[in-house]
């Protein structure tokens, strides 16, 4: 069945029936509802194809997120695909994943794919995932006046850049002071090698907190692997003096470094305290189950996905740009015990009071 076949039933013009279906107000009432009565009883079905080039519009979102084989196995960006996901389907908007990587030069075909779908106009905006400090797909955004949200990091030099990111100082207070107030002094944090832009700001946050609390923090860039977690603590690990604690940026570096503590002489949680940015089922029941920053991921996606169609659709909506955390406390940190070699690490860093789990 047709809109001339709904017109010529009505006595209408296709015009009117086709603008009465859209909800066009131009439309008396009572037009409308005899329009969408007739369409309901004929079991009639609106071309979206042509709904949506008569909007001018795809009602297509694109989420951009970092390509390969482990992309998928990612927690972290799995929850945020799926929620966003939901949320589109929520609003009658599809969604296209658009494999994509900050760098340019040596991931052409993703780059080729994600610049195709931007300059054919497939996709109404963009949701970016995982984005780098000097990103080109934030300049070649802005240049196509496409709209667009980066999820999950802050981009303090670009404040006109709408980010959704958690409050990484806060996190930074709460465990360095938990830490510290266990008596831990030495304390390393692992992370991401490149310019991942969530974690700079976390670096930043972690050093400032460390010099209030006096903490002696290293920091040690790994592959954004478990095999990058586990070489980088396994190194860690061979000098006498080696930190008493060690906070993972990622949960997969958190179960590489996990392994590398258990197959050395020591014991996770008791001579090297372990906590985990990002929970994950697989720390719930690794040994010991792992203490984990948790961040609300569904909850930030749908909100992000829900500013996004604000600015496409020309209702702004305020973003909330910094979610708080939650420290999940298990039974990887606590008190350091010395070590089975017989080094010591000297005297513990002055003793603080854990603040409340909600950062």
């Amino acid at each position: 069945m047709s809109l001339r076949y709904i017109a010529a039933s009505l006595g209408l013009s296709v015009t009117t029936v086709s603008r009465a279906l859209a909800g066009y107000s131009d439309v008396a009432e009572e037009t409308r509802r005899r329009v969408k009565a007739e369409a309901e009883r004929i079991g009639y079905v609106p071309n979206a194809t042509a709904r949506r080039l008569q909007k001018g519009r795809t009602d297509a979102i694109g989420v951009a997120a970092p390509a390969g084989p482990d992309a998928i196995t990612d927690v972290y960006l799995y929850s945020a695909f799926a929620a966003a996901w939901g949320r589109l389907s929520e609003l009658d908007r599809d969604l296209v994943l658009l494999p994509s990587m900050a760098d340019a030069t040596h991931h052409v075909d993703a780059s080729r794919t994600f610049r195709r779908a931007v300059e054919e106009r497939r996709i109404d905006g963009l949701l970016l995932l995982r984005t780098h400090e000097d990103d080109w797909r934030i300049r070649y955004l802005t240049a196509a006046n496409i709209p667009f949200v980066v999820f999950g990091a802050e981009h303090h030099d670009l404040p006109e850049v709408t980010a959704i990111g958690v409050d990484n100082e806060g996190a930074a207070e709460t465990v360095l002071t938990r830490l510290a107030g266990f008596g831990h002094r030495r304390m390393a944090i692992v992370v991401p090698q490149g310019d991942f832009a969530f974690a700079r700001s976390r670096i930043e946050a972690f050093r400032s907190w460390a010099t209030t609390l006096g903490i002696d923090l290293q920091v040690e860039p790994a592959d954004f692997c478990e095999d990058g977690g586990r070489a980088t603590t396994s190194r860690l690990l061979t000098t006498a003096d080696h930190p008493t604690a060690i906070v993972y940026f990622a949960n997969r570096m958190a179960l590489g470094g996990l392994r590398a503590i258990s197959d050395s002489v020591l014991v996770p949680g008791r001579h090297v305290s372990v906590i985990s940015f990002g929970d994950n089922p697989a720390l719930v029941y690794a040994s010991p189950p792992v203490t984990a920053v948790w961040a609300p991921i569904e909850a930030m996606a749908r909100h992000a996905i829900d500013v996004l169609i604000g600015k496409i659709d020309g209702k702004p909506i305020e973003p909330i740009r910094r979610w708080p955390l939650t420290l999940v406390r298990r039974q990887s940190d606590g008190p350091p015990v010395p070590s089975p070699t017989g080094h010591g690490w000297g005297e513990p860093a002055r003793a603080v009071e854990a603040t409340a789990d909600v950062v």
